[in-house]
């Protein structure tokens, strides 16, 4: 369970001054946190690494960054990145349900993005954007002198994951992108549609009915013990300031809607012309999100299929956003299916025509 002084301790060796004042306020709302969740819900325990689902986290210096990842499993390495922006509540907990599973056959690292869950903010605000998570990941996999790995990422992520692969494919084996409108051709994000949709209160409500707005079983994807753990990452004081300095235009014109827009039609003329993306890829979305959604996924197939043939897309016939939580052994599956399938016909040049339905 939570130890205050010892949250205390930590903060202060970590060589981060904060003022007595910072600190106690802090401490305040995280005791508020603790007394809300225990009086109307199931009893959650909450450590101070943040970690759920019994997964044990570490932590290892990346260029500077202190980084947050669980690892688990033997064989090849696969790479699971998560969604979501620099709040501090976004983070690899998101995969708890799929790790176990994908450790059975893969050597799995998930790591918090840049800023993200319990990793450090960028030293440099003009890296609070995906170009800076981007770098961070792939930083984290050269640190863990992983070689080529399976590098899989959701919404957000797998925007994050995609951008990676089309600047380092030295270091991807086959991509997986799920329900990603960050990585698609066009549309707004999948995140925006759902926000609009959702109370405009505060930071916390808004993406405690985002996440639960994706999925048709929020009740049994996002526990009280996820929920609890996204609330105490967002109240720490780095995440704190990550979305204060967002507020104030950190991160640059790749922060900002209309720059990545532009940023990202760049890549994907270059995917058009020059076939810049060559590695098994996989497009994953679920079933269950609106037929606009799915298109998006679609045209990112057809893109990419274009100047590629390893591309396939699946449709979960069930599922939403967060499909992978909600059908973990299926999405696991599916996943593994793909890479055993390009791993055996790998130097086939007929192979692009015989993808399972």
């Amino acid at each position: 369970m939570m130890d205050f002084r010892q949250i205390r301790a930590e903060l202060r060796g970590r060589g981060r001054p904060h003022s007595s004042r910072r600190v106690l306020l802090w401490t305040v709302k995280l005791a508020l946190v603790l007394t809300i969740f225990g009086a109307g819900h199931a009893r959650a325990e909450l450590t101070t690494s943040g970690e759920v689902a019994g997964l044990k986290a570490h932590f290892m210096d990346v260029n500077g960054i202190r980084t947050r990842y669980y690892e688990m499993g033997d064989g090849e390495p696969m790479v699971l990145v998560h969604g979501g922006g620099g709040s501090g509540r976004s983070s690899a907990n998101v995969w708890s349900k799929d790790i176990p599973l994908f450790a059975e056959r893969f050597h799995v690292f998930a790591p918090d993005k840049l800023g993200s869950g319990m990793t450090d903010n960028p030293q440099e605000d003009s890296e609070l954007n995906i170009q800076g998570e981007a770098d961070h990941i792939y930083d984290f996999i050269r640190a863990q002198k992983l070689g080529m790995v399976h590098l899989v990422g959701q919404s957000r992520g797998g925007g994050c994951v995609f951008f990676l692969a089309l600047q380092h494919p030295e270091v991807v084996k086959d991509l997986i992108i799920v329900d990603s409108d960050t990585a698609a051709p066009e549309g707004p994000a999948t995140g925006e549609r759902s926000a609009a949709k959702c109370p405009n209160e505060t930071d916390w409500e808004e993406w405690k009915c985002r996440i639960r707005s994706g999925t048709s079983l929020p009740d049994q994807i996002f526990d009280d013990e996820f929920l609890l753990a996204g609330k105490y990452m967002s109240l720490l004081p780095k995440s704190q300031q990550a979305v204060t300095k967002l507020k104030g235009g950190a991160g640059g014109d790749l922060a900002t809607k209309n720059g990545f827009s532009k940023w990202k039609a760049q890549w994907f003329e270059r995917i058009a012309k020059e076939g810049v993306l060559q590695m098994p890829v996989l497009v994953y979305w679920g079933g269950g999100e609106s037929p606009e959604i799915i298109a998006h996924g679609t045209a990112l197939h057809d893109v990419i299929a274009k100047k590629n043939p390893r591309v396939w897309m699946i449709t979960s016939s069930k599922g939403g956003h967060f499909h992978f939580r909600e059908y973990p052994e299926e999405f696991v599956n599916n996943v593994t299916n793909f890479i055993d399938y390009w791993a055996k016909h790998a130097d086939d040049p007929q192979a692009d025509a015989t993808q399972p339905n």
